[in-house]
């Protein structure tokens, strides 16, 4: 009837399932396996189960059997029979007096306070169900009036009204009150308010009972131990000793940490007490470290510590005869010992070795080895001649091991870094080739749209709407290539894989064509969503003479993409979809272009502003400010202090409405600030909101952007009349199709070669004004045929150094310019170092590399601006 509790009189005639719904899920198990065997099971669960009673439920152990019975087969019983008993107080007992071993097995019987409390605190972590809350104070009287220190606790949370430290023992903060009135004795106190809000371990549920043990030794008390009790057990006569048992326990770990560190300290002043008065054992000690020993000259211990004979491995006893003090070393190492030994009588005054000894040491990793000690030998002196060799030894294998292991983990982490890097390299350049292709045919459709509309003056009006639209199609594949292309860059280098590390590198753009792309971008899903968009330019703009701005287009669209990602998202609710985008510029006081209740995001301490590094020029500062307004959901005030924080949304439902990892804002935070810029919002719940943000920029001079305006520049209309006769390596056939038409296109003369080594048999067949180089080939590499080019020009051998003084070229060196996916710095720099004058990265605009073949051509005139890559 006891054990059958609240399930009496239902359980009668009923099933298990029926009667104990909540444990048959384990009990189930053992009617599985008697019914399986045919036979009775014996069972005692590991785990303890609930039961109610006396009005509560209470952790409980039983032990038990089930017999199946009936006459039938072993295997089909017609029904089982149960027998328990209660084994609670025995588990019970087990349990805690198990915590109380574990709390009594210090690691170092002389360990400090700090090492003790710490011991104590996590040996009653691994009893949760027992012990659901603690706190454990140190007594301190050594600054003054006693106060009490909080060691540690568990269960209390972060700010938690019981989080009391170093407060006087007359405080009434906390729980400080019971323990000045525990004193010297076990305090039991009942749960109030002031255990509201703990994260109870073991049941999760809050103890009635809380416990107050003094830490003590006779009539000292080093401080006090709070526990909860066991909220699933009375606090019965049992419950009372384990406190009683856990508070002498907790009070012979303490007391004797301490009294370890006051025989320490008694021991220390010993020691330099006696060191004045006895030479020969300061002189020991001054240069002792662990072990010490002292030996005569022929060969036999005078005296040695405790600590020598257990790091040497043999006991005084094996030690006793002549040279016996050789033996403890390992064979290999014991010429090094008899030398060191020799060295010593003959005068030297101080030698310190590391020898193995033929005593094992296992390492962490489970790894036996020889163990080493660090000797430092001296020898001792009575009117300048030397009477004895005295030594100290320090036991240094688990050093010598771990230098080892480290060497090891370094040698594996530069391989691991090098596997890492030629991955990268492959997947970088297998993924440029094809996007380098992708610009290339943009820039191609670009150019022949242009061609038809300089050279077709009556353009039907459907042909004129189909180029435009393929114009504006192409426009849309560069811009989405060229923000491809950066995010490759970002994600697969190494020195870039942090966000906070990515680079900002400034080229000439036109803001309003800028903003256009990006718009053109989301069109298609503005239209499909029904949303209504206008793009404003600022008349600061007109105003300013904005034309050309020096900024890095990829960076302000990715901030842009973010906030008009963001606009679309929460703007599709609405009734009526608006979206407006506004643009301008200043010269100062960027703010006032903003609304004035913007809230500006706070800046990051250690955000940098690029935009003073020299390859922004010397240009006119000017702040290019955006807006983003939409009729969306709009924020609260509360939530807008948080939305450009890391993983942060405006509140926990906007993920499960609208999706997003909260870190798109974040980013554009760090890139506005890391381009001298902010970014802010302003919002009213159900209002919309407006986002918006400024960068700094710089005026720039106009450079030619597409070989149309490449041939204008030069002042022709088709192919520039000065012809470079250029080279091409480069293994990929797609890329040698499409490049090579554009180079042509630029009026080059273009020969192609598929490797390194069928570019040298071209070279001395010819002569080039220009050579592109792709790195990464078949037969001979980039880099091998450039060194084999710069060689055969140095040493002036065949065509290649017969042309350094053909024509203009006057003694200089063919002009190489590599063509490669691989671009880390380290490997830009390898190029160079190979023979490279410049480093093109894929994918690139054809314009682009005509410039920069151009700079490198001395008959052709430069233009003025230096390009950017």
């Amino acid at each position: 009837m006891p054990l059958a509790a609240q399930a009496h009189p239902k359980l009668m005639g009923a099933t298990f399932r029926e009667g104990y719904p909540d444990l048959w899920a384990p009990i189930s198990v053992f009617f599985d396996q008697a019914r399986a065997g045919g036979r009775g099971l014996d069972y005692s669960p590991a785990d303890a189960l609930m039961v109610e009673r006396a009005g509560y439920r209470e952790e409980a152990f039983f032990n038990g059997n089930f017999v199946p019975v009936g006459s039938g087969p072993t295997n089909r019983p017609e029904g089982f029979y149960n027998s328990l008993f209660e084994v609670t107080s025995q588990r019970l007992a087990d349990r805690r007096t198990m915590l109380l071993n574990r709390l009594a097995s210090v690691p170092d019987p002389a360990c400090g306070v700090a090492t003790a409390c710490s011991h104590v605190l996590a040996t009653l972590k691994t009893n949760g169900a027992d012990i659901p809350l603690a706190m454990l104070y140190e007594r301190d009287e050594r600054a003054g009036p006693p106060a009490l220190r909080l060691r540690g606790h568990i269960g209390l949370p972060k700010g938690h009204n019981l989080i009391v430290d170093n407060q006087g023992i007359d405080s009434a903060a906390g729980i400080i009150p019971d323990c000045r009135r525990a004193g010297l004795d076990p305090l039991i106190i009942d749960h109030d308010e002031r255990f509201h809000s703990i994260s109870w371990a073991g049941f999760g549920s809050p103890s009635k009972k809380i416990a107050v043990l003094p830490i003590t030794s006779a009539a000292r008390v080093f401080g006090y131990l709070v526990v909860g009790t066991n909220p699933c057990r009375p606090f019965d006569d049992a419950c009372r000793q384990f406190v009683k048992d856990l508070g002498r326990m907790a009070s012979s770990v303490v007391s004797a940490a301490v009294g370890a560190e006051e025989t320490r300290r008694r021991q220390q002043q010993l020691e330099n007490d006696l060191a004045l008065s006895d030479m020969k054992l300061r002189h020991l000690i001054e240069h002792a470290s662990v072990g010490m020993a002292h030996l005569s000259l022929d060969g036999y211990i005078i005296w040695a510590n405790d600590h020598y004979y257990a790091l040497s491995g043999l006991s005084a006893e094996e030690q006793l005869g002549q040279w016996h003090f050789f033996n403890v070393y390992h064979d290999e190492d014991l010429s090094k010992a008899q030398e060191t030994w020799t060295s010593l009588l003959g005068g030297v005054n101080r030698v310190s070795v590391e020898l193995r000894l033929k005593r094992l040491y296992t390492s962490p990793s489970g790894d036996t080895e020889p163990a080493q000690l660090q000797v430092l030998a001296f020898p001792y002196r009575e009117d300048g001649e030397v009477k004895s060799i005295m030594a100290c030894t320090t036991d240094i294998s688990r050093l010598k091991w771990a230098q080892t292991f480290q060497a090891r983990l370094a040698a594996e982490a530069r391989e691991a870094k090098r596997q890492q890097e030629a991955f990268i390299d492959v997947v970088s350049h297998e993924m440029r080739n094809p996007l380098s292709a992708i610009v290339h045919c943009a820039d191609a459709i670009t150019s022949a749209v242009e061609e038809c509309r300089a050279q077709l003056a009556d353009v039907p009006p459907p042909c004129l709407d189909a180029l435009n639209d393929n114009f504006a199609s192409a426009n849309i594949i560069m811009q989405c290539a060229n923000h491809q292309k950066r995010i490759i860059d970002d994600i697969l280098t190494l020195s870039k894989l942090d966000s906070m590390l990515l680079s900002i590198t400034p080229s000439a753009v036109r803001p309003a064509k800028l903003v256009n792309s990006i718009v053109n971008i989301f069109e298609a899903e503005l239209k499909s969503s029904n949303v209504s968009y206008h793009v404003n330019q600022d008349p600061s703009m007109a105003r300013l003479d904005i034309s050309y701005l020096y900024l890095d287009p990829s960076r302000v669209t990715q901030i842009f993409i973010n906030l008009l990602t963001n606009a679309i998202k929460f703007v599709k609710t609405s009734q009526e979809p608006i979206i407006s985008i506004r643009f301008g510029a200043c010269t100062s006081s960027p703010r006032t272009f903003f609304p004035s209740d913007t809230f500006f995001a706070s800046k990051t301490k250690e955000a940098g502003d690029v935009t003073c590094n020299p390859e922004w020029g010397s240009g006119e500062e000017i702040y290019l400010c955006f807006t983003v307004q939409d009729s969306g959901i709009g924020l609260k005030d509360k939530e807008i202090h948080k939305i450009f924080e890391r993983f942060r949304q405006a509140n926990m439902k906007t993920h499960v409405k609208y999706g997003g990892s909260g870190l798109g804002l974040f980013i554009s935070k760090e890139l506005t600030e890391k381009q001298g810029g902010e970014i802010g919002v302003s919002s009213a719940l159900g209002q919309g909101s407006t986002f918006g943000f400024y960068v700094k920029t710089r005026r720039v001079e106009r450079r030619p952007q597409t070989l149309g305006e490449l041939f204008k520049e030069s002042g022709s209309v088709g192919p520039t009349p000065q012809q470079l006769h250029t080279l091409l390596v480069e293994d990929n056939i797609i890329n040698q199709q499409v490049l090579g038409k554009q180079l042509k296109k630029a009026g080059c003369l273009v020969d192609v070669a598929n490797h390194g080594l069928e570019a040298l048999d071209l070279l001395e067949k010819k002569v080039f004004d220009v050579v592109l180089m792709d790195l990464e080939m078949p037969v001979l590499n980039g880099l091998a045929a450039m060194q084999e080019i710069r060689k055969r020009e140095l040493e002036r051998e065949g065509l290649l150094g017969q042309a350094m003084d053909m024509g203009t070229r006057d003694g200089t060196r063919l002009p190489i310019i590599a063509v490669t996916a691989n671009v880390r710095q380290e490997q830009i720099d390898t190029a160079i170092v190979a023979g490279a004058d410049r480093v093109m990265q894929k994918p690139f605009k054809a314009a682009d590399l005509v410039y920069m073949m151009k700079g490198l051509v001395p008959q052709v005139t430069t233009p003025s601006v230096e390009p950017r890559g």
